[in-house]
Formats: structure tokens, sequence, C-alpha cells
């Protein structure tokens, strides 16, 4: 699995974990198999920046708090997953995967 994660900061494992998924200036992208973690920078672009900054990421799982309606829908036609937790750094993340839930909700943006 390869999961991304919205990020307030650059701190590598010890990165909080962004309360929404839009408007971020850096993604984690954590790879499971090889475990291996890479922060992403995020340009801001037309539209909305982070999914742009998946592009050839090969992500197949988005964590995050919160995400709008219109990410949500383009997440489901990349088909890409979401996930959501009670988890708020990149490590506590990492260490709690299989206790990620499914976000299906918007948060109304």
């Amino acid at each position: 699995m390869r999961i991304a994660m919205p990020l307030m900061d650059n701190e590598g494992r010890k990165s909080r974990i962004h309360p929404h998924f839009g408007h971020i200036r850096f993604l984690a992208v954590y790879d499971t198999n090889e475990k291996k973690l890479e922060v992403v920078s995020v340009k801001p672009v037309q539209g909305c920046s982070p999914i742009a900054a998946l592009e050839g990421k090969d992500i197949d799982t988005i964590y995050t708090f919160g995400m709008g309606m219109r990410a949500m829908q383009l997440c489901a036609q990349m088909g890409i997953r979401l996930k959501t937790g009670p988890f708020g750094t990149v490590e506590d993340v990492i260490s709690n995967l299989d206790k990620l839930e499914d976000l299906e909700e918007s948060c109304g943006h």
C-alpha cells in the first residue's frame, strides 16, 4: 500500500497531520511494502493542489481528518481509498495502519 497524508509541517515521521486535506504545503507518502517515507512539496495550482501532487505517485490510500466533496469525488475516480482515525502524526498513522477507518463523509467544503 502507498498511503498519502496531508502535513502541517515537514518533520519526517514526527510531522503533524493537517486537519484538512486541501490547501496544504506538504504531503507524506509512505510505502508499506518498502517501509519508506517521502515528503512531497505541494505547489499551489488551480483546483485541488494536493490531488495534483499525487499524480505519478501510485497512491492507493489517503489518510485525512477531513476532505471536501470535490476532492473525495476525484479520489473515487482515481480509485484511491480514503481513511481516517484519531492519529495525529505520521508515525502514529504508520504504527496504526490496521486501525484506520473509512472516511465516508465530506467536511462540507
